[in-house]
């Protein structure tokens, strides 16, 4: 199974705008260098996944977009609040410094406490067709989430019952 991207170069350009994202990755400005957004976006992947895998069995599925074809494979996209999240992280990270009143931080704050709340269960990702976005993680004891419990009975050898022997 391919891993799914939450976020592309395209969604970076859709979110924001060109000239920002030229004067982020060049130093001069001039065009967007694609190369050291992905890179962005990679550390954005890899922070989410941090995350989400607390709650999420990953890879993450995605999505299923409904067919367009009959009788074909459905297309798996990354749910939108991932795209969003990721966008948010790699357009903070792309920056050397961020003023604490800037909207750059604020969407930055606002992404990672949306991860917080989804590993902590109090938020779940969502598809806009329906369905799940992924497998929820089970509960068992090598996750440090199960209760394991012991249980022993009475000795059935006594120093009485081996008399004789």
């Amino acid at each position: 199974m391919p891993v799914l991207r939450y976020a592309t170069v395209a969604d970076m350009l859709a979110r924001f705008s060109e000239a920002e994202l030229a004067q982020l990755t060049d130093p001069d400005g001039a065009a967007v260098n694609a190369a050291r957004i992905e890179t962005k976006l990679d550390d954005a992947q890899a922070t989410i996944d941090g995350w989400i895998g607390q709650v999420y069995r990953l890879p993450l599925l995605g999505c299923a977009k409904p067919l367009t074809v009959p009788g074909g494979e459905p297309e798996r996209v990354a749910p939108p609040q991932l795209v969003r999240i990721a966008c948010d992280l790699a357009r903070f990270w792309l920056r050397d410094a961020v003023q604490e009143d800037s909207d750059v931080y604020r969407r930055y704050q606002a992404a990672m406490a949306e991860l917080k709340a989804i590993a902590e269960g109090r938020a779940l990702l969502s598809c806009p067709w329906g369905g799940s976005a992924g497998d929820l993680v089970t509960t068992d004891a090598q996750q440090g989430g199960g209760e394991v419990l012991f249980g022993f009975s009475a000795r059935a050898v006594t120093d009485d019952s081996l008399r004789g022997f």
